[in-house]
């Protein structure tokens, strides 16, 4: 019997996928000190993990997504040549319809796919930077992104090799207040189905407790005096799940339910507005406290 992840894009299997694309990047990159972290797909999982009872299986992830701290401008970039060798060492390849921010290659004869991020102040949303070092490898420069060079910590990746071996690298993840923040601001400018289902599902689901714990730790945290809840992407956010046919809930319920096909659809929109409405009202009373 064909299992029900077989033909979907994102699967726990894809993600594997991409930590092992990661795991070979760093094994690559040797004793290069490179300012990136991982932010995107591969996080939910970390920040919902070592619960009981678990979590729900999160949906999974194809791609990885690094930012690269390259300083507040253009003229602050450091050389990142080193990460664009190593990109070639493990034979990814960039994404030409990208501009070189997209690389991609194939793990165990599926694709997997890095990107990079990156957020300098000099320089317009969406557009693409080069580093310094660097002949094909860009970043995409997307507001709100640099929130995870603030609250990260190290993470494991480790793979046994064919002959036996394993081999263990260190790699920065984003945490809790910074993923979140991050994720506020991505689903707000891009607006993918995946930006709206990782959000809810890690407020739903994180180690803390839930959206409201989560929302106590930012307006207590680092971030607390840059959130103003009139302004920016916070009132678009609150529209986008104040009612269960929004598009946030509904994006959220289409890929929970992909992660497990036994999820009531209207329940799954529900819970996110609620979520959300936790999270910005407990967020709004922290911040007046």
């Amino acid at each position: 019997m064909a299992s029900r992840w077989e033909n979907l894009e994102r699967s726990p299997a894809a993600r594997l996928l991409a930590e092992k694309a990661l795991l070979r990047l760093l094994v690559a990159l040797r004793d290069h000190d490179i300012p990136l972290v991982v932010l995107g797909g591969l996080v939910p999982e970390v920040l919902t993990r070592d619960q009981q009872p678990p979590a729900p299986q999160h949906l999974g992830t194809t791609d990885v997504d690094v930012h690269l701290g390259l300083g507040l401008n253009l003229e602050a970039t450091q050389d990142l040549g080193a990460l664009e060798d190593a990109m070639r060492v493990v034979h990814f390849s960039p994404d030409e319809t990208t501009k070189g921010w997209r690389w991609d290659t194939r793990i165990e004869g599926s694709k997997v796919e890095i990107e990079f991020l990156c957020e300098l102040d000099d320089q317009p949303e969406g557009a693409i930077v080069t580093p310094v070092g660097c002949g094909r490898l860009t970043a995409v420069n997307l507001r709100g992104t640099s929130y995870v060079t603030e609250d990260c910590e190290w993470e494991e990746l480790s793979e046994e090799l064919v002959d036996g071996t394993r081999v263990t690298r260190r790699v920065r993840f984003t945490g809790l207040e910074g993923y979140l923040m991050s994720k506020v601001h991505v689903a707000w400018r891009r607006g993918l189905v995946k930006d709206y289902y990782d959000l809810v599902y890690t407020l739903l689901y994180n180690r803390l407790g839930g959206p409201r714990e989560a929302a106590e730790v930012i307006a207590n945290g680092r971030f607390h005096d840059r959130i103003s809840l009139t302004t920016g992407p916070w009132p678009e956010i609150r529209a986008r799940f104040t009612h269960a046919n929004d598009v946030g809930p509904q994006s959220y319920a289409d890929q929970a339910a992909l992660a497990d096909p036994a999820t009531d659809h209207a329940q799954a929109r529900q819970d996110a507005v609620g979520a959300l409405a936790d999270f910005l009202e407990s967020l709004e009373y922290g911040l007046a406290s």
